[in-house]
């Protein structure tokens, strides 16, 4: 993606800041202000605003700066249509190949109100989503880096249009014991319920 150590932290930080709502969605986004901010020069600020207008977080607006992309409903249905086969395939890897220690490792995101310290993979995403997290961490637990990638991206958008204020937690542990017993048919069903229809 980016190859400069700084356009990357800058890249990491606006991300996570964009996906948390901690950046007003009127908000115009200024290259200069972000540089004085992180103490860097423009460069790497421009860097890491363009890869997150090319990964659909932001919207350019030249002369102006950057503003916060607002996904439609028919976008978030799109976004909702690709998790399902993308994480239908998290669950044939996570059967082929999580240890039962790492499948369990998913129950803490079954708990609604479960408050989780520091993660690897899931700092960007709002604290309060542990269903998102739970998707992320299925992912993750699969061992393919690339496909953890793609859910972390895709999971980070419907964070930022707010979808899963009223998910059905119970569906999580239906899943996790699909996975324990290495039934993908059930684990997809159940999984494809819990991401729900638009």
């Amino acid at each position: 993606m980016m190859t400069e150590k700084k356009s990357t932290k800058i890249y990491e930080a606006i991300r996570a800041d964009i996906v948390n709502g901690r950046i007003d969605t009127r908000t115009f986004l200024n290259a200069g202000e972000i540089a004085e901010k992180y103490q860097v020069s423009k460069a790497p600020v421009r860097d890491a605003l363009q890869v997150l207008c090319d990964q659909g977080y932001l919207v350019s607006y030249p002369r102006k700066g950057y503003m916060i992309n607002i996904f439609s409903k028919e976008e978030v249905n799109k976004i909702q249509n690709v998790r399902r086969r993308v994480e239908a395939y998290s669950v044939e890897l996570a059967i082929a190949h999580a240890s039962d220690d790492a499948i369990l490792s998913l129950k803490p995101y079954a708990d609604r109100n479960f408050q989780m310290g520091e993660s690897l993979y899931v700092d960007s995403l709002r604290e309060e989503s542990n269903n998102l997290r739970f998707h992320v961490r299925l992912a993750e637990i699969g061992g393919n880096e690339y496909l953890l990638d793609i859910v972390k991206n895709l999971a980070g958008k419907i964070t930022m249009a707010n979808i899963d204020t009223s998910a059905d937690f119970s569906y999580h542990e239906k899943i996790i014991e699909a996975l324990l017993e290495r039934d993908v048919k059930a684990a997809v069903k159940y999984l494809e319920a819990d991401l729900g229809t638009l």
